[in-house]
């Protein structure tokens, strides 16, 4: 099926008349979204393919076995992990799009436990391992529409922590795979210090101790500080200033609004005011 008979066929869908899908042969069809997940055509990858999945899955379309099919298919190295690290090709749109399909699944697993555990914890692992290693943090791009890989990234690590085989013992990886996020070599503009938030809130209420999360602040706060006394005020220590505040902004706001972490707040508020006060 080329591109263009998928677009059809995906048109064809009406959410609201199930039997517009149940008359499809969903074995094949998504064997063919999976195909063009990384389509560099907008509507035809985010419009169509990540809807009909997001439908498919939420409101019971797709059975267990498919469903198993569609997260193994994803987390290969054709899909999750294709040319991770390269930066500035379409690649991107493959991985971005794979991490939602994962998400989709691990979060309907999070209810029904249909996976094996051993997929279920490849999962997990793997939605640490992918935001340590993407490089392209490309949000939107012109004329190929939304990558947002960071985002999309931090939506499948809150998934995925939780899900009852998360192992809080992981908190602290997770908490330095989001520092490495804010650490990479951009400046956000497109929600992601809100998008990584989400999974350091799931953690918290996965029971995380604030003091892990109050230390973690710290030493961020600190490397950055190291980036500035290494090179200066360098085009890369701004990116990742400009990232830290956002974020440390963001995460007070979200914890006031919570009315949780208080001794982390009074931490970020220690180390704004000795920003302003520098």
């Amino acid at each position: 099926m080329t591109a263009e008979q998928l677009r059809i066929v995906l048109k064809e869908l009406d959410l609201k008349k199930p039997e517009t899908i149940k008359s499809k042969d969903l074995n094949q069809l998504i064997i063919q979204m999976v195909e063009q997940i990384g389509s560099t055509d907008a509507e035809l990858r985010d419009k169509l393919i990540y809807t009909s999945f997001y439908y498919f899955t939420k409101d019971g379309y797709l059975n267990h076995k498919q469903m198993e099919y569609l997260i193994e298919t994803c987390l290969d190295q054709k899909h999750l992990f294709l040319d991770i690290g390269s930066t500035n090709d379409d690649s991107v749109f493959t991985r971005a799009f794979s991490t939602l399909v994962i998400a989709l699944i691990l979060d309907r697993d999070r209810e029904e436990q249909f996976l094996s555990k051993e997929t279920a914890l490849k999962s997990i692992e793997s939605s640490i391992l992918y935001l340590q290693k993407e490089e392209d943090t490309r949000g939107y791009v012109e004329e190929k529409g939304w990558a947002h890989s960071i985002a999309h990234g931090a939506d499948l690590l809150a998934v995925a922590v939780k899900h009852p085989l998360f192992d809080l013992a992981l908190a602290s990886e997770c908490l330095n795979t989001i520092g490495t996020c804010i650490l990479k070599d951009t400046a956000y503009i497109d929600e992601e210090d809100e998008r990584l938030i989400y999974a350091l809130i799931a953690l918290l209420e996965k029971g995380m101790e604030e003091n892990l999360l109050k230390e973690w602040i710290t030493n961020l706060s600190n490397r950055v500080s190291e980036i500035k006394n290494t090179t200066g005020y360098s085009p890369y220590f701004f990116r990742m200033n400009t990232n830290l505040n956002q974020f440390l902004k963001s995460l007070y706001f979200r914890l006031l609004f919570l009315n949780d972490g208080i001794q982390t707040r009074h931490e970020i508020e220690r180390i704004l005011k000795s920003k302003i006060m520098a």
